[in-house]
């Protein structure tokens, strides 16, 4: 006679279950946000969605609807940045790593094409706002200066520079991601990844300086 399995019940600690109801509203809430829009979104919704109260999310997020998306978009950051880095580093010239950032944009967007609708939502809805306005340009000051980061690591392992300060040239870039991303919104079936690698890496090359070249314009204007 088999003597069946007793499975152990592993208790969670109370800091341990607080994380867990965290991070179930916050998959909830990116969930219904896509789905519904950041203004059309309510709280309700989105407890329901995680299976918990309405007052289990004022609990994580007393400030409520504002302060609930900004911890979606403080997660956003830190899952978006690493994959930047494995794709970024994993190429062998300076042009193979700026395509590869460009697909790897692009198949980003076409698996998630409502986050930048969202984001450009929220965005405007925090510009009415000084403080929360603040809060979110932190934000993207914090993500632009991580990938700049990498940039420049990769500008150094080819021996290149930029004529302009690398955070503004990640800004650049992402604006143009972003504006694709809404072009997908009315042009589903245009072929806009293809177009986006060409124009991002036209514009990453275009305001790339060579090592040597800088170098050597530096010197020229000293001697004058």
């Amino acid at each position: 006679m088999t003597v069946p399995k007793v499975r152990k019940t592993v208790r969670l600690s109370r800091p341990e279950r607080k994380e867990r109801t965290r991070g179930d509203l916050l998959d909830a809430a990116r969930r219904v946000f896509e789905r519904h829009g950041f203004h059309r979104a309510s709280l309700d919704q989105i407890a329901e969605e995680a299976g918990y109260t309405k007052g289990a999310v004022y609990s994580h997020f007393p400030a409520g609807k504002d302060e609930l998306f900004l911890a979606v978009l403080d997660r956003h950051i830190d899952e978006r940045v690493p994959t930047y880095a494995a794709t970024i580093l994993a190429q062998d010239s300076f042009e193979a790593s700026l395509r590869a950032i460009a697909r790897h944009l692009v198949a980003l967007g076409e698996r998630d094409p409502a986050w930048t609708p969202l984001l450009v939502e929220f965005w405007t809805h925090a510009s009415h706002n000084p403080q929360l306005r603040d809060a979110v340009g932190e934000r993207n000051d914090r993500q632009a200066r991580a990938i700049a980061e990498l940039i420049d690591d990769l500008a150094e392992r080819h021996g290149v520079t930029y004529s302009l300060p690398t955070v503004e040239v990640v800004r650049g870039s992402s604006a143009l991601a972003r504006g694709m991303g809404l072009e997908r919104l009315i042009a589903p079936d245009l072929p806009l990844g293809a177009s986006f690698e060409e124009l991002f890496v036209a514009q990453m090359i275009g305001l790339v300086r060579s090592a040597p070249e800088r170098a050597a314009r530096v010197e020229k204007e000293t001697k004058r």
